[in-house]
Formats: structure tokens, C-alpha cells, sequence
């Protein structure tokens, strides 16, 4: 296989690449993506030229070929930029570009060697390395390992390809030998031009891919976190309470190894007293407001094994690991005092009315809930602003 035919098929599989990935970009409205995709394109449009119109003066194919592999790096760069989350495409690319051009151009006209031309272009390449060095560092120290791996595969791969082809186009007689001559060097340079475009291209892809999976593990977090809290207090919400936390405090506290192990578990069920009265004089916008403010104050007093939850419009719960009935009655009674003394109360001064049931071993969740319910109703009835503990 001569060297031309090598030239047309690194052009069609450098389009092969250039139509997946702006497929992807498309799809994943990647702008990383379209970066790298417009590169490969216009790589393989300048071998299609090269192709097609090889006979063409070798000046013309050079400067043709130079400012596109340049332009190609330019747009790599740029999308690995992009991933890293800087501007794909700063002022300065275009600066540099039009300044080496203009200095490669110079060159091909009055120096008619080839090595002076791919030393210009290797020279801008290598800055461009540098200056993405520089540029993602800190973001780069921060990724995961599989990011971080991939990446730095992709980047020592640029100042080796260099090299390489820096060490094997030395020779003067390469430059008109390269696409035509079927020279053991022009052979060994346009097969390692393939792979390595290749693995660039593959090198791309698993980082999108990785990053594609990380954005969907973080929204089925977020969509996890909406469906297990209160949207307007960022406590848990009641589905949670009764599917999750209770069965499972419910459920644990019935096995053999905690009962024979002194480890309470105690239940504060909280209402905020005449909040209809709130709503019908302060409007049903502050009405939220006291809700968040009364949140707040309960997510205070909770610590970090607590539960927190907003069970309706006006009721809230907090379960407290590790403290008897007597131990709660200090918190709820804390809370309840906090609750009536505010120095600063967002809309208006309330009370809440609070009941205390402590976990008995073996208690479902059902009817434990129900000893703080009658709890809660007992204060209520006794005038409210009260903490009443379940019999």
C-alpha cells in the first residue's frame, strides 16, 4: 500500500470520527464535543486535498496541511478545555493561530526544507500543551481518578506524537516524499498518525462517557433527595418517615441484639398552634414563611442521628436516637420555649403545642405514632403551648 492510499484512508477515517462525535455532541448538546468533531474535520478535509490534488506544488500542500493539523490541535484543545469547564475557544487561540500562520507561511515561501515548517507547528502545538497545562490544573487535581487517568493519557500522548514525527520528518527529502514515496518513513509516520488520532478520538469519547454517567448519577441524587424531603423545608417528608425510617427504627428495635441493649428511641410530634388564625390574617405567602422559620428552628435542635420531618401542612417530627422519654421532654421542652420566645420572628410571634412518646421494644411504627398523637392532643386540649409525654 502506497502512501496516497494511506492519505485517503486517514482521511475517511478521520470523517468517521468527525461525523460520530458531532453525532454525540448532538445528542449529549455537548459543546465539548463539537470542538474536537469540527478538528477531525477539518483534519480530514486537509487529507482529502492532499489526495485529491497531490500533484499540486508542495509548498501549497504544506501550508495546507500545516495550518490544518495546527487548527485540529487548536479545536482538541479547546474541547478538553471545554470538559475541564474554561472557554473552549479564548481571544488568544485566534491570536496564536493567525500569528503562526503568518510565520509558517513566511517559512514555506523562503525556506524550501521541510523541517523548519513542522518545527513551527510542533512549537505551537506545544504551547498550546503547556497552556492547557496550566490552565486545567487545579480543576484536573480535583477530578476522579478515572478522569484524571484518561486525561493524562491523552495529554502526554501530544508532546510524544510530536516528537516522534519531529525525529522522523528531520530529513530533508521527506517533505516530497511523504504522501507519494512509499519510504519506510513517510509509512511508519502516516500508520502512527492513525493510531494515534484513533486513540485521541477513543480517549474523547470514555471521557464524555464517564462524564455523561456522573451527570446522571448526580440527577438520580437529586431526584432521590426530592423524593425523600420537603420541598419547601428541606427536612424529610412524610412518605420517607413511614416507608424508611420507621419501619426501619421500628424494625431493628424488635430484634434480640438491641433488646438486650439499653438504646432508646424517643418521637416529638410538633403543631404549630392556631396556625389557621396565621394564614386568614398574614396570607398563605408569610404562612410559608413561618413554616421555614419553625423548620429551621427544629432542624437546631435536632443532632446529626436525628430525623427531622415535616409529616403535614402544619405538624412536623422529630425522632431522637439515643435519648429516653425524660431526655426527650428536655428537648421538646427547649424547642417548645425557643419556639414562643423569638426575639425576631419573620411574621408574626406563635406557639406550637408538643407530644413525647418514647419507643417501646416491639412497637410497630403505627402504634407508636399514635401515643405521641395522643399526646399532642392532650396538650392541645390543655390550653396548648405545652409539652404532654405519652403514657
Amino acid at each position: 500500500m502506497d502512501n496516497l492510499t494511506l492519505a485517503a484512508a486517514n482521511a475517511f477515517i478521520l470523517l468517521l470520527y468527525s461525523i460520530n462525535l458531532r453525532v454525540m455532541s448532538v445528542q449529549r448538546k455537548s459543546k465539548s464535543l463539537r470542538f474536537v468533531s469540527r478538528g477531525y474535520w477539518i483534519l480530514s478535509t486537509a487529507f482529502f486535498i492532499v489526495f485529491i490534488f497531490y500533484t499540486a506544488p508542495p509548498e501549497i500542500l504544506a501550508l495546507v496541511f500545516n495550518l490544518s493539523f495546527s487548527l485540529f490541535f487548536f479545536m482538541y484543545f479547546a474541547g478538553i478545555r471545554s470538559f475541564c469547564g474554561f472557554k473552549g475557544w479564548p481571544v488568544k487561540y485566534s491570536l496564536l493561530l493567525i500569528l503562526g500562520y503568518t510565520v509558517l507561511t513566511f517559512v514555506i515561501i523562503l525556506v524550501p526544507v521541510s523541517f523548519p515548517r513542522i518545527a513551527i507547528t510542533s512549537l505551537l502545538v506545544v504551547y498550546l500543551f503547556v497552556d492547557l497545562i496550566v490552565t486545567i490544573w487545579p480543576v484536573w487535581q480535583r477530578l476522579p481518578l478515572v478522569e484524571r487517568s484518561l486525561s493524562m493519557l491523552v495529554l502526554v500522548g501530544y508532546p510524544g506524537y510530536l516528537l516522534a514525527r519531529l525525529v522522523i520528518v528531520y530529513r530533508e527529502s521527506y517533505a516530497d516524499k511523504f504522501f507519494t514515496d512509499a519510504s519506510m518513513e513517510s509509512t511508519v509516520t502516516q500508520l502512527f498518525m492513525m493510531v494515534n488520532f484513533s486513540i485521541m478520538a477513543s480517549v474523547v469519547q470514555l471521557i464524555d462517557n464517564r462524564l455523561l454517567l456522573s451527570d446522571l448519577l448526580h440527577k438520580n441524587q437529586l431526584l432521590e433527595a426530592q423524593s425523600i424531603t420537603d420541598q419547601m423545608t428541606g427536612l424529610y417528608n412524610r412518605h420517607y418517615l413511614e416507608q424508611t425510617v420507621g419501619r426501619e427504627i421500628t424494625s431493628n428495635r424488635s430484634d434480640h441484639a438491641y433488646q438486650n441493649r439499653p438504646y432508646p428511641v424517643s418521637l416529638i410530634l410538633l403543631e404549630i398552634d392556631f396556625f389557621a388564625a396565621i394564614i386568614e390574617r398574614h396570607g398563605s405567602h408569610k404562612s410559608n414563611q413561618v413554616i421555614r422559620e419553625l423548620a429551621d428552628l427544629i432542624q437546631m435542635a435536632s443532632q446529626a442521628t436525628d430525623f427531622a420531618v415535616r409529616y403535614t401542612a402544619t405538624e412536623f417530627i422529630l425522632i431522637l436516637h439515643g435519648k429516653n422519654k425524660h431526655e426527650a421532654l428536655i428537648v421538646a421542652e427547649n424547642l417548645r420555649h425557643q419556639i414562643e420566645t423569638q426575639p425576631r420572628p419573620l411574621v408574626c410571634a406563635y406557639t406550637a403545642s408538643l407530644g413525647v412518646a418514647e419507643h417501646e421494644t416491639g412497637e410497630n411504627f403505627e402504634h407508636w405514632l399514635n401515643r405521641a398523637v395522643l399526646a399532642l392532643s392532650q396538650a392541645k386540649k390543655s390550653g396548648r403551648n405545652r409539652v404532654v409525654s405519652a403514657a
